[in-house]
């Protein structure tokens, strides 16, 4: 079902409906899919910072892009392991940032990992490689950017900025 909506939104049939969504109800939403396996690794999700703020964007897409990176760093985080998700707030953008004290990322797997059917040394055997890409697309369409820090062994931050159009 990602090839079908990577394909759908590649098409351009995807219409982005925009609404005001508070940030903490699109974390909210992103977490429902990984609430159990979190809990059965013992894992802590820290949710800190603007969880008010609004911002428009089309809540399902976005909510896909969200669970793509939440699922990433649950299941690349090990038992007891921790994913702090900090939103913040200016004039310019909404800033979300995704962290985890898991694996990482290797040095040469990184400046691929939003690459179409990339999968990295770490990835499991499951993994098509299109989630990262499909959370990417979906970003960029609804007027935001997303990059990635992490360092082998330490755990690794999403940015996540969306600019606001009103300003």
């Amino acid at each position: 079902t990602t090839l079908l909506k990577m394909s759908r939104i590649d098409s351009g049939t995807v219409i982005f409906k925009k609404e005001e969504v508070e940030a903490g109800k699109l974390i909210k939403k992103a977490l429902e899919p990984i609430n159990i396996p979190v809990e059965l690794k013992k894992q802590t999700i820290l949710i800190v910072g603007d969880k008010k703020e609004k911002i428009a964007l089309d809540l399902k897409w976005t909510t896909e892009a969200f669970v793509n990176i939440l699922k990433n760093a649950h299941e690349h985080t090990g038992e007891g392991g921790m994913i702090i998700v900090k939103i913040t707030n200016n004039p310019l953008f909404l800033e979300f940032l995704i962290q985890d004290n898991g694996c990482g990322i290797k040095k040469e797997d990184l400046p691929h990992i939003f690459e179409r059917f990339y999968k990295g040394k770490n990835s499991s055997s499951e993994s098509i490689g299109i989630g990262l890409n499909m959370s990417k697309t979906i970003i960029e369409k609804e007027d935001g950017v997303i990059s990635v820090e992490s360092i082998e062994g330490k755990g690794t931050t999403f940015q996540i900025k969306f600019f606001k159009t009103n300003v």
